[in-house]
């Protein structure tokens, strides 16, 4: 009960005092990443849709013939972290994915983790499902809120992770918060993942918690 009370505390922390671009207490800045230059380059690993550097953002969209959300990630190892980024929807764009793999090995699970879900209309923290036991462990929907993200006007989302509990915040909308078992393990790449066309990012910063 302690260690959860005191998780609780520092999400509640992270969410209610910490404004976009500032550093979390008690941490280490360990990416920084404006998008400054034209290639992804190294650290980066594009599977399926499009992805390239636009201006100095980040742009990803669907490719039509793979019949697949676009998606790519940044190769990172972290646990308790703060994760800071940019998006906006551009074009067809019909949803916005942030979120995680579990490291290898540290699940019995196939699949993501769990991720950040934003569309035109909502915002869900769900957890993914596991594509070995798809009846048994079905994604589920954690927690959600009904809000409209306009096209083309920039939001700042922040999330946070420490042991099995994560917190989301965009702007001034209600945060959200959500715990599960199997959050807690490593996660060794960030996951970002559009569906349609297109989603920018940018500014994207992680911070990894110390220990206390």
């Amino acid at each position: 009960m302690r260690n959860t009370c005191f998780a609780l505390a520092v999400l509640s922390l992270s969410v209610s005092t910490i404004v976009a671009g500032e550093a979390p207490a008690n941490s280490k800045l360990v990416l920084e990443d404006a998008f400054d230059r034209t290639e992804l380059g190294k650290g980066w690993n594009s599977t399926t849709g499009d992805w390239k550097i636009v201006n100095g953002v980040l742009r990803g969209g669907e490719v039509a013939a793979e019949k697949h959300s676009a998606a790519t990630r940044r190769l990172l190892e972290t646990s308790n972290a703060v994760y800071e980024l940019r998006f906006r929807f551009v074009d067809d764009a019909k949803a916005f994915h942030f979120g995680f793999d579990p490291a290898s090995g540290a699940l019995k699970k196939k699949g993501h983790l769990f991720s950040v879900i934003v569309t035109p209309n909502a915002w869900q923290i769900m957890k993914h499902i596991d594509k070995d036991r798809r009846e048994e462990d079905p994604n589920e929907t954690l927690a959600e809120q009904k809000t409209t993200f306009e096209s083309g006007t920039w939001y700042s989302l922040r999330v946070t992770t420490w042991g099995n509990y994560v917190t989301a915040r965009i702007d001034d909308k209600q945060p959200l918060k959500a715990s599960h078992p199997t959050f807690g393990v490593k996660k060794p790449t960030l996951v970002f993942r559009c569906l349609g066309n297109g989603v920018e990012i940018d500014d994207l910063r992680v911070w990894a918690q110390m220990s206390r």
